[in-house]
């Protein structure tokens, strides 16, 4: 359900680990200055500061590729979380058919952002043959006939001068005979892409760590998803929508980048606590909306 999460561990790692902690150097600072508190001190130190990054900067660009080429490190960045809805009172013998209307899975796909939904109506080969392969990396159920593919573009993640924007395709499988009897969904993200807008230099930094400027000659970060949505029953026989999300990004660090990174266990432990932290921020919405929904129909039908 969600894809922001690349974007928002990306944004972390950038400008957290790179900007602050390795070069001392805080565009914020250079940005956006405070009017009448900035002392001369303040400003000289801020004007060293960028001048030592744009160095670094005019470095990087003129480095030579293929002394470099071999030697990008790879940053594995994992996060996983299970959220629980509230429970639902009986009864429930309609709710295979509630599952199997795409308005449903739809909702889930929107997320607590109101992400925009776009059915792909023309499915070539080549999408099902990429949805086929993350269907085997991520350990999700063979694909049928009957998936669904979305195109999901997200709001954005905003940083103070920095913007970026995930467009994802998704397939959509409802399992019809899932836990205890009950229908489940599985959601695997196929593809995706980002792009930044917004202050030249963090738009600079986030095309160097995302490989964005070498016009696609570098590999791609390999970014798998896999989101479970199950029924499960209750004794008393009320029900809860269980969701199960993981998102694993490998993002590939020229050489270069990666001298100013202090450690790299620690960078990808970061980007994985952030990945978690905002599965469970987007979860529990979009299954109240998801839950809500599902009474309303239920009491309409």
């Amino acid at each position: 359900m969600t894809t922001v999460v690349q974007s928002l561990a990306i944004i972390i790692l950038v400008l957290c680990c790179f900007f602050h902690q390795c070069i001392g150097f805080s565009p914020l600072a250079a940005l956006h200055r405070r009017g009448g508190s900035s002392t001369r001190t303040e400003s000289r130190s801020c004007y060293s500061s960028r001048k030592r990054f744009l160095l670094f900067a005019k470095a990087t660009d003129e480095e030579d590729p293929s002394k470099t080429k071999d030697a990008a490190t790879t940053l594995n960045l994992y996060g996983e979380a299970t959220i629980r809805s509230e429970s639902v009172p009986p009864p429930h013998d309609k709710i295979h058919e509630f599952f199997a209307l795409p308005e449903s899975a739809s909702l889930l796909l929107r997320g607590s952002n109101n992400n925009e939904i776009v059915e792909i109506t023309n499915v070539d080969d080549d999408l099902r043959e990429a949805y086929q392969q993350q269907c085997r990396k991520v350990d999700a159920s063979d694909p049928t006939p009957d998936d669904l593919f979305y195109d999901v573009t997200t709001s954005g993640v905003r940083f103070p001068g920095l913007q970026i924007m995930s467009i994802a395709t998704i397939g959509t499988k409802v399992i019809k005979e899932g836990h205890a009897g009950f229908p489940a969904y599985e959601f695997v993200l196929i593809r995706d892409a980002t792009y930044a807008t917004g202050s030249r230099v963090f738009v600079w930094f986030f095309n160097k760590v995302t490989g964005k400027d070498k016009d696609n000659k570098r590999e791609d970060q390999a970014t798998q998803s896999l989101n479970r949505i199950r029924v499960l029953p209750i004794e008393d026989g009320s029900i809860e929508f269980e969701c199960n999300a993981n998102l694993s990004i490998n993002i590939k660090i020229p050489a270069v980048l990666m001298k100013i990174i202090p450690n790299k266990e620690k960078a990808e432990k970061t980007g994985g606590d952030s990945l978690c932290a905002t599965l469970k921020g987007d979860i529990p919405c979009a299954l109240s909306g998801f839950r809500q929904e599902y009474m309303n129909w239920r009491n309409r039908s």
